[in-house]
């Protein structure tokens, strides 16, 4: 039996395969295919740059207040400040700051010293709210001394904290050191407030000396106004997660069961 073909079919033969082929490569299903495909592909790109992205957000965050940044934190929301019942007694002439370091000259040489530096004027907010703070910051305020002292001794005062995203898990300072929460009203000194004249912070109100001279000049200008000074700060802590978390704070008296102030800060780990 002869099996071979006649040289002219063997080529129609190959020239109809051929256009078959091409038709079946350019059909719509194979082009709905492809672009379900490629749309597929991207949609899985996009989802895992925002991992990525959430992923790098937190990260930032505890980096960026770690460094001493600003973060915006906003205004502590009302389901907070509504647990605060305010004294009578108001905070005045209130400061945020940080603690750091500053120069100034004598004669040819540059001197360093510490103090309060970065300073912004603060006010209350829904009768005794003090401005947010971000970690490490510094609020500084003075209060009348008699109507101060009317509300009870030193006894009678105790920081209380509560994690701002989970209330129901009660009073921080209840489970934690007392050095991993705001507590001390008295971080800062006279010679902190007191910087030395021609510093680099361009305070005017400055004063010459040691520190303790400056401390002493200090707290004469404040009993001359009939003033006390207290100050807090948004202590870091090891047992913060590592992105961070925001802790709501207020000085609470325990006789009249009010709070001279209250405020929100982001405690991050350190």
């Amino acid at each position: 039996m002869n099996f071979k073909r006649p040289i002219h079919t063997l080529i129609a033969s190959i020239v109809v395969f051929s256009i078959t082929s091409s038709v079946q490569a350019e059909s719509p299903f194979s082009k709905m295919k492809d672009k379900l495909k490629s749309k597929v592909s991207a949609e899985s790109n996009e989802q895992a740059k925002d991992k990525v992205k959430s992923k790098t957000s937190s990260k930032s965050l505890a980096a960026t207040a770690g460094a001493g940044s600003s973060v915006a934190l906003g205004s502590p929301s009302d389901s907070l400040t509504s647990l605060t019942k305010c004294a009578s007694v108001k905070p005045s002439n209130i400061i945020i700051g940080s603690l750091g370091d500053y120069t100034f000259q004598q004669g040819f040489t540059k001197e360093k010293r510490s103090g309060l530096i970065n300073r912004n004027k603060g006010s209350l907010s829904k009768g005794c709210i003090l401005p947010s703070l971000q970690s490490r910051q510094v609020a500084y305020m003075e209060v009348d001394t008699k109507s101060y002292k009317a509300l009870g001794s030193s006894n009678d005062w105790e920081m209380q904290c509560l994690k701002s995203a989970n209330l129901s898990a009660g009073a921080v300072n209840e489970k934690e050191p007392k050095g991993e929460y705001p507590y001390h009203v008295n971080v800062l000194s006279g010679k902190d407030m007191l910087l030395f004249c021609g510093n680099s912070e361009n305070i005017d109100e400055c004063g010459e000396g040691s520190n303790s001279s400056r401390s002493g000049q200090w707290d004469k200008k404040l009993n001359a106004r009939g003033k006390t000074m207290l100050s807090v700060m948004g202590v870091a802590s090891t047992l913060a997660p590592a992105q961070g978390e925001k802790l709501y704070c207020q000085y609470y008296n325990k006789k009249s069961g009010k709070s001279l102030f209250a405020f929100e800060y982001l405690r991050v780990r350190g």
